[in-house]
């Protein structure tokens, strides 16, 4: 797979680019960008202990979030059309800035101010999240990982399927008596 740190060079790069996840195609070409907000984060942990005080013992990295700020001017509506299609399809994207590429982010946010300032021009302060997403593994466990030695394959159960509670509790066979009783 190309790494996109591969193909792009921030000293040449002269504008902020929206690009495809995918096939690094450059996305939004009608749309200029006039602000770049990135919130790179993280914190620690807190927990009390038996003194009273805090400790913290762990960091957490926060998603990065990106706002660009666009200004939409030539072909208004397609150029907002096709801001909107990438936020409904949640199509990954990556943005080059002046000093990072930053890398699998989805739009988030895409609220407009169309205000008589701008003229025909809309302003569109784009919000997009850094998606990281949770894939599940299957397989056989060790069985000195698990507590049964017979529940050490997570495919060997196959499919599920539930099966109908019975009304056993206290409460349960008093409502069915109070139904009997007033019926």
């Amino acid at each position: 797979m190309i790494r996109l740190y591969d193909s792009l060079s921030t000293s040449t790069q002269e504008r902020v680019s929206v690009l495809d996840a995918n096939t690094l195609e450059v996305l939004f070409q009608a749309a200029s960008p006039m602000r770049v907000s990135v919130k790179e984060s993280k914190r620690a942990t807190k927990f009390a202990v038996e003194d009273g005080t805090e400790r913290s013992d762990h960091v957490v990295r926060e998603l990065i979030e990106v706002q660009i700020d666009f200004v939409l001017t030539a072909d208004v509506r397609n150029a907002f059309q096709s801001l909107r299609q990438a936020h409904e399809q949640n199509k990954l994207v990556s943005v080059q800035t002046k000093v990072r590429l930053y890398e699998n982010l989805l739009i988030t946010d895409i609220p407009h101010d169309e205000t008589p300032e701008l003229g025909m021009a809309i302003a569109v302060p784009v919000r997009l999240q850094e998606f990281l997403q949770v894939k599940p593994e299957y397989g056989t466990l060790p069985p000195e990982k698990v507590a049964k030695k017979n529940q050490s394959s997570t495919v060997q159960r196959g499919q599920q399927t539930g099966s109908e509670r019975e009304e056993s509790s206290i409460l349960g066979r008093g409502a069915r008596g109070a139904r009997k009783w007033f019926s």
